[in-house]
């Protein structure tokens, strides 16, 4: 990545920065206030992502998408741009266009956690989560405490039947962080999935919901 590429992609962690600390009615302000400055730099594709940006931040992910990709188009190469639009795509559940930008972001820089760690996630969201693992199984090699990368490879091992390992992972992640939600959930209800796999129709219903469900819910999302 380039050096201007560089200075607006710290641009950008500031610009979140900014929304964690005073809300997103102040980081839209300063983004569009940034997209402006890049256009009248000769930076459209820059200006073209800060809109998008802005837009997304308002709640508009439809424009904000829009803009976004306009500005993948322009910058092509630019790993930031390219994970934060399919970040966009994948909350609005076009996960398989998410995951097309994330392999040219990964094509780009191969190590890049934000890219490893959103292919995963999207990659869970279409069922695929046996490659889910070896993503964020990527994420934890280098770097060990990464407490969403263990929260969600324990979603992804109990979705595949590997509860017990399941469990493992989301207890490392909560040791990192006790008052993980999302964590201490997935713990109970896996906790209350293992104690019902014991009953003597229990394995019947976890077969069914990890099992058929996800395979009927691919078929509908791949022909959608």
């Amino acid at each position: 990545m380039d050096t201007i590429a560089r200075h607006y992609e710290d641009i950008l962690v500031t610009l979140d920065a900014l929304s964690e600390q005073t809300g997103s009615s102040a980081a839209v302000t300063r983004a569009r206030e940034i997209a402006a400055q890049a256009r009248s730099e000769g930076e459209e594709g820059y200006a073209l992502f800060f809109e998008g940006e802005a837009k997304c931040r308002e709640g508009n992910l439809k424009e904000g998408a829009r803009l976004e990709e306009e500005a993948a188009k322009n910058l092509p190469e630019v790993p930031f741009v390219l994970i934060n639009l399919a970040v966009v795509l994948s909350v609005q559940r076009k996960v398989w266009e998410a995951l097309k930008h994330l392999d040219r972001a990964l094509a780009l820089e191969p190590e890049n956690s934000a890219a490893l760690a959103q292919k995963a996630v999207c990659l869970s969201k279409v069922g695929l989560d046996e490659g889910a693992v070896v993503y964020f199984d990527k994420i934890l090699a280098a770097d060990p405490t990464n407490t969403h990368a263990l929260r969600n490879k324990g979603v992804s091992l109990s979705r595949l039947g590997r509860e017990q390992e399941a469990l493992v992972y989301l207890e490392r992640a909560l040791e990192i962080n006790p008052q993980d939600t999302h964590a201490l959930s997935e713990r109970k209800i896996l906790r209350d999935e293992i104690r019902l796999k014991g009953t003597p129709l229990g394995w019947l219903l976890i077969w069914i919901r990890k099992k058929l469900i996800p395979f009927f819910r691919r078929l509908f999302r791949r022909y959608a």
